[in-house]
């Protein structure tokens, strides 16, 4: 895949030796001045500056503005303006930062279309960021930009021949000053690309048997990862039946797979567990989709996903955090052994919930999941990540996803999201935090069990509220001490261009591997305030 090939140098500022440079460029021209001219030289320079006086080439946002170059002057045969809009509109760092990725994703795009194998981009610091950090935004930008998923195309467009295999850096840091950081970007870029494949594969070639392979393989792969799957008799044993009865209508078995990365050694404790829903395809059960509601289930599994790719990634940085990952993984399918509206179950926490939905099973694959976390691992922090509620969409749409924390230390819980919120702006994975308040049980109250698995009144609303309170009651605040759920229904997998006309380093449709990057962010904060 050409977006795995491509390869970054870092050269001297002053170098020329690249046919094609990328330049982002302000709305408001004179801020542009002494950066064109440093890298085009004056008279150059002064003729974008022209052009963009009379209208004629635009600093707006995401605009791009390819230039025939004159190599004799200036050592470029091309030339793209790439707009970051209004010098006000990027005050905010974070902004900024997405900004940068954004447009470097539109560039390598826009090379790719004219078959530039090729380029140059400056390393931001004539606009405050550090070398290091664009570094990263320009990994981050090119890779996740240039990203295609052509598995099942009988003709691939030809990207091997015309996407860019070099990206040049031009910096008046070392190359070993940008190792690390474009390095780690690349790793955390890639395992994003390989979230994104899976989400993408349909449910026919991603059971959970296939999808726990994948999984097996990463241990294999990567030093200090170790691999356990707990097969459907082992979960059985492990009193996990909420988990197992998602999986009973289907003739794929389901699993539950474990990923340890200890490099403080056992005797440390673990620090952080993540828990990612792995629902491989979901019909709905008996309480069934409609048609064009499951044409996508097999996106269902992004939860899982995203953690795979974020365990990897923290493995493969060697963050000094006793990491475990566990993703449990099963089918909702229909048929004679299928679970059923009215059955009551008997969580591995020993509370009895009764199925009002049976398609609200992923909240029972990851109550077993975080009970069973709790009680194995004792985690200092534990968060949970799902494409868990059409709620989630309603609420905050296709930009944001919801987040939702607790802890029985009101201040810890603050610091806590704070910490997972700055992650997500760090990231370009945006939280938005919503109340878990014990309050909405009342809207899942059962006369026979001890809880409902959903609430049945659409009317009463807060559904992704409802689901995460549900989830709280399995997590056992004894035994960690910061609990967070993210909900990534509506930000996991596209079928429109919201998230690209606001990240175009987004796919236009389909899997943005959302989840990966922010979690593997948060690890790296957690680490350095531990």
């Amino acid at each position: 895949m050409p977006h795995r090939q491509i390869e970054f140098h870092v050269v001297p500022s002053g170098d020329r030796g690249t046919r094609a440079i990328m330049l982002a460029i302000f709305e408001e021209v004179e801020e542009n001045r002494a950066h064109l001219v440093k890298h085009l030289g004056e008279p150059t320079a002064l003729m974008v500056l022209e052009l963009m006086n009379r209208k004629h080439v635009s600093g707006r946002y995401k605009e791009f503005n390819l230039l025939t170059g004159d190599r004799a002057k200036h050592g470029r045969d091309w030339i793209l303006l790439m707009g970051l809009g209004k010098k006000k509109e990027n005050a905010r760092p974070y902004r900024f930062r997405d900004r940068v990725r954004s447009v470097v994703a539109i560039a390598a795009r826009h090379f790719r279309r004219k078959h530039v194998g090729s380029f140059a981009v400056d390393d931001f610091v004539d606009y405050g960021l550090e070398a290091s950090v664009a570094a990263r935004l320009i990994v981050d930008g090119a890779i996740l930009g240039l990203y295609r998923f052509e598995r099942y195309k009988s003709k691939k467009k030809s990207v091997e021949e015309s996407s860019p295999k070099t990206i040049y850096i031009l910096s008046d840091c070392s190359s070993g000053e940008l190792e690390a950081p474009i390095r780690e970007a690349r790793q955390s870029a890639l395992n994003t690309c390989l979230v994104r494949d899976l989400v993408n594969t349909p449910g026919s070639d991603l059971t959970p048997l296939i999808f726990a392979k994948r999984v097996r393989a990463s241990a294999e792969e990567i030093d200090g990862l170790e691999c356990q799957i707990l097969d459907a008799d082992e979960l059985k044993a492990e009193r996990m039946n909420l988990h197992v009865a998602v999986g009973m209508g289907s003739d794929n078995p389901p699993c539950l797979a474990i990923l340890r990365y200890r490099p403080k050694g056992a005797e440390a404790g673990w620090d952080l567990a993540l828990v990612g829903k792995g629902v491989t395809f979901d019909t709905g059960g008996y309480n069934m989709k409609s048609g064009e509601q499951m044409e996508r289930m097999y996106g269902d599994m992004a939860g899982g996903a995203a953690v795979l790719g974020a365990i990897r990634t923290i493995a493969q940085q060697h963050i000094p955090l006793n990491v475990v990952a566990l993703i449990p993984l099963a089918e909702n399918r229909v048929s004679g052994r299928a679970f059923l509206p009215g059955d009551i179950l008997t969580s591995r926490k020993g509370l009895t919930v009764e199925i009002t939905n049976t398609d609200a099973e992923g909240r029972l694959l990851l109550a077993d999941s975080l009970t069973f976390a709790c009680d194995t691992f004792r985690p200092h922090t534990i968060i949970d990540i799902a494409t868990l509620t059409g709620s989630i969409v309603s609420a905050l749409g296709h930009f944001v996803s919801g987040l939702f924390t607790h802890s029985e230390d009101e201040e810890a819980d603050r610091l806590f999201s704070r910490k997972l919120q700055q992650s997500g702006q760090d990231t370009g994975e945006w939280l938005w935090q919503l109340p878990v308040d014990d309050d909405y049980l009342v809207q899942m109250r059962s006369d026979i069990a001890d809880i409902e698995n959903c609430e049945t009144d659409r009317a009463s609303g807060a559904g992704a509220v409802t689901a995460a309170v549900f989830l709280k009651q399995f997590i056992d605040v004894d035994k960690i001490s910061v609990w967070a759920h993210l909900d990534i229904a509506g930000t996991s997998l596209m079928e429109q261009t919201h998230i690209y006309t606001k990240c175009p380093y987004q796919p236009k449709e389909g899997a943005t591997g959302i989840g990966a990057r922010l979690l593997t962010e948060f690890a790296w904060k957690m680490a350095g305030s531990s």
